[in-house]
């Protein structure tokens, strides 16, 4: 009975040293964590019994260290001193060609220019279609896409954002005459497009077809319903015409509209909608870390709120 006594005291001695060596390792790894690279660590468990006490305890097999990954956009950018941006300027008053000089302007394109220049970068813009920017910053063909992007989770999988400067409001417009003519004011929801048989026209790639093909999907519209534009101003031609009978956008685009445009133009649905930032590949942390700073400095200064004022300004629409 005795031997059994001392039997059993030794291995819990055992267990009781196994346990305290584990803390002290464990104490040491938590005082110098913050100064070793990540690492990947792989471990097995030993389980020691003595009598009725059991104790498992993790050991560590090998450990390696985790080089930082860099940001190779980040580096291409700081080697060439200018930052390429992407950009579909059919988007007034966010990003839309001057008449006069052909340029690309708008609250977006005077917000990145301003980041750019605290980040001592110049700015090269690249026009493309809204659809093929996502794919170009995946691709790194382009630094960043600014075009009015929404921040959506199916987006997030695909690429990064910045912080947001604006939230928008989805719209559905129509000619005020045309509403008048079907005995529309107001509808309930997107699902009563079915109702009236409207033809909607929408932007490819943007998540106001996403929407609509949702419902196609469900059943709600038909295909019939739903037409896609590479370019909103084609879009918005077709509906003048009388070719489609709404369009699907989002604000400020649709403000800009129903105030600058000679044929009187309705809201006949609306809802808040997703926030609003730049869009970048998923390597380029760096990047993104140096224009939010910047991004909050502006926000904080009052300037991005200046600059929406600015470019939503009666003036300007005029």
């Amino acid at each position: 009975m005795i031997s059994r006594n001392n039997t059993r005291s030794r291995a819990i001695s055992r267990i009781v040293a196994i346990l305290v060596v584990v803390i002290v390792v464990l104490a040491i790894i938590v005082a110098i964590e913050p100064f070793l690279l990540p690492t990947q660590t792989v471990t097995v468990k030993e389980t020691v019994a003595a009598g009725e006490v059991t104790v498992t305890v993790s050991k560590t097999v090998f450990s390696t260290v985790v080089a930082p990954v860099k940001d190779v956009v980040w580096e291409e950018v700081q080697k060439r001193g200018k930052i390429i941006v992407g950009t579909s300027p059919d988007w007034p008053p966010f990003e839309f060609l001057d008449p006069k000089t052909g340029k690309v302007i708008g609250f977006e394109v005077e917000l990145m220019e301003i980041v750019a220049e605290r980040l001592g970068l110049k700015v090269e813009w690249k026009t493309m279609d809204f659809a093929t920017i996502i794919v170009a910053v995946k691709n790194r063909d382009i630094d960043l896409g600014v075009s009015g992007f929404s921040i959506t989770p199916d987006r997030l999988e695909e690429v990064q954002f910045t912080i947001y400067h604006t939230i928008t409001e989805s719209q559905l417009i129509m000619l005020k005459e045309r509403a008048k003519t079907l005995g529309i004011d107001q509808l309930k929801s997107l699902e009563e497009i079915a109702k009236y048989k409207l033809v909607v026209g929408t932007g490819s790639g943007t998540t106001q077809e996403a929407e609509l093909m949702d419902l196609v999907k469900k059943g709600v519209i038909s295909m019939d319903h739903v037409r896609s534009y590479d370019d909103f101003g084609i879009a918005l031609e077709d509906l003048k015409l009388g070719r489609i009978d709404a369009v699907y956008a989002e604000t400020p685009i649709t403000t800009w509209w129903t105030m600058t445009e000679e044929k009187p133009l309705v809201i006949v649905f609306g809802k808040p909608y997703w926030p609003v930032a730049f869009v970048a590949h998923k390597d380029a942390t760096v990047l993104v870390s140096k224009i939010n700073g910047v991004l909050a400095e502006l926000i904080m200064e009052g300037k991005v709120a200046e600059l929406y004022r600015k470019w939503t300004s009666p003036e300007v629409l005029g």
